[in-house]
């Protein structure tokens, strides 16, 4: 009596498995997001701006301990209108921000030196191509 048992209950547990394992394999995989990134030289970069898809956070990063503050700047795809970041965080210390856009949403991010919350950004990187 108890082998028809048994085989039953081991039927009914590698069913219930199968199903958990066919369950996880189909959930949808938006874990982490993307990461863009981009330089504001590609030879010997001393500035870095992110936009990390999850979360939709700009983030700001001196690469050089050289007293020189970044902005990070965003745009709409091709857009004149330019919106500037910047940090005095300094060398190594990131610096975040929050931002909101539909999702889907092309936008474009670069890397900037600048002296100073008012001072005007330069030496900047290419535009390159980020998605909300």
């Amino acid at each position: 009596m108890r082998t028809p048992y048994r085989r039953l209950t081991t039927a009914l547990g590698i069913a219930a498995a199968s199903a958990s394992a066919l369950v996880l394999a189909t959930a949808p995989a938006q874990a982490a997001g993307y990461i863009f990134e981009a330089y504001n030289s590609i030879t010997s970069p001393s500035a870095k701006t992110e936009f990390a898809q999850d979360g939709e956070i700009l983030t700001a990063l001196d690469m050089k301990s050289d007293g020189h503050g970044v902005a990070a700047q965003w745009r709409y795809n091709s857009s004149s209108a330019t919106h500037s970041y910047y940090s005095a965080n300094g060398y190594a210390v990131p610096k975040n921000w929050n931002l909101s856009f539909a999702e889907g949403t092309t936008l474009q991010i670069r890397a900037c030196l600048q002296e100073g919350a008012s001072g005007t950004p330069y030496s900047c990187g290419g535009w390159e191509y980020a998605q909300a």
